[in-house]
């Protein structure tokens, strides 16, 4: 065949797989790669942190050792080398090539001609490789063919961000609904807590996207310091009436048995699909940064910075509002109380946040976050460093 029917023809199977967009775009995109390159096998792989999964394969895969869904040690593999830029994209002899000839994943695998392609995402990150492999050298290999193995990735890549980005928001409307379904059910045993999750929610937002400007964080824990602010609470759907609407204060017992709301609202959470990741942010609501709080007597940094959120602004929502046992406090009184608790009961860091989006809500003088702000920077860790 003549190199313009071979052109021709790869023309015709790029076609073929970027028709359209289902599960077997991965299938037809290795089928492609391997029979118009000759090749007996063509794979795509998942890099984790340590080992290459074997995401896809087509071809005679078990006359390499390999099999779809295993995987093998990242270091020293063609791949992991190909992605470093220390090999081509092409190797025709692989048993003749200095760089790879001594590699136990080339005795191993009976390796002898080798293709390969990053496969990257639109925003930069780095999934794996698409290969195509032969036991054979392949000497009629040329930079055509990595051009259209360059292709082939690049609609690989298209196909499994659209799934990635579906799987995403399959999780999100799971997470949604179990949210939905938690807040009713908290609305329902005590409507005080709903209201309350909703404004510890509100300002912990606010508070985590000032955070954001000293220490960066990632827009999962954003999404996370929500979620946990609305839910710190759920716990509390099975607090007794008698202790969750006393009009005086809790005596010991009652106290301890408030105390294991937190314990309960992360098993409860940690049962639903979708919000597991939030059950040790919500356990962890009511440790303090000084290490007395409750239930692990965590301290510091041992505290997820989320929870650490949450625990300021559930306080600052809580004093300044209504309870059944007592009025709200006082702006100034409630302000004396956190700047009292800074590095005992709260992170300084947070407080420091907390203090700049109560000033831009125009609930705090100039004056009241001064008093704030010298005791916070006096004795946060970054101020100390």
């Amino acid at each position: 065949m003549g190199e313009h029917a071979r052109g021709l023809g790869k023309l015709a199977k790029l076609a073929e797989v970027a028709s359209e967009s289902t599960p077997e775009t991965v299938q037809r995109a290795l089928a492609a790669a391997r029979e118009e390159l000759g090749m007996d096998v063509a794979f795509v792989s998942e890099f984790t942190e340590e080992c290459m999964v074997f995401r896809d394969l087509v071809g005679d895969a078990e006359s390499f050792g390999w099999r779809e869904g295993e995987s093998l040690p990242l270091d020293n593999t063609f791949c992991r080398l190909l992605m470093a830029e220390y090999l081509p994209n092409l190797i025709p002899d692989a048993r003749n090539d200095a760089r790879v000839k001594d590699l136990e994943v080339t005795r191993a695998g009976g390796i002898g001609s080798y293709v390969g392609m990053p496969i990257r995402f639109s925003d930069g990150r780095s999934y794996g490789t698409l290969c195509a492999l032969s036991h054979s050298p392949n000497s009629s290999l040329r930079d055509r063919d990595t051009q259209f193995m360059r292709v082939l990735a690049r609609m690989v890549a298209g196909y499994l961000e659209l799934e990635e980005l579906e799987m995403q928001r399959r999780r999100l409307a799971v997470e949604s609904a179990g949210l939905r379904a938690l807040l009713a059910a908290l609305e329902a045993r005590d409507g005080y807590s709903g209201d309350h999750s909703s404004g510890v929610m509100e300002l912990a937002v606010e508070v985590a996207q000032q955070v954001n400007q000293e220490v960066n964080l990632a827009e999962e824990q954003v999404a996370a310091v929500k979620q946990c602010a609305l839910l710190h609470d759920v716990g509390k759907i099975a607090v007794s009436d008698s202790i969750l609407k006393k009009s005086g204060p809790l005596d010991a017992i009652e106290q301890e048995a408030m105390r294991k709301h937190t314990e309960v609202g992360a098993r409860i959470v940690g049962s639903l699909e979708g919000l597991t990741h939030l059950a040790p942010l919500i356990r962890a609501v009511h440790e303090r940064w000084d290490g007395k709080g409750y239930p692990d007597g965590l301290k510091g940094e041992q505290i997820p910075l989320s929870s650490r959120i949450v625990h300021a602004c559930d306080a600052w929502h809580a004093m300044s509002s209504d309870r059944p046992y007592r009025q709200a406090l006082r702006t100034d009184e409630a302000i004396e109380e956190i700047r009292q608790n800074v590095g005992r009961q709260f992170d300084p860091r947070v407080v420091l946040a907390l203090s700049k989006v109560l000033t831009d809500r125009h609930l705090i003088s100039a004056e009241q976050i001064g008093r704030i702000n010298s005791e916070a920077t006096l004795i946060s860790p970054k101020a100390q460093q």
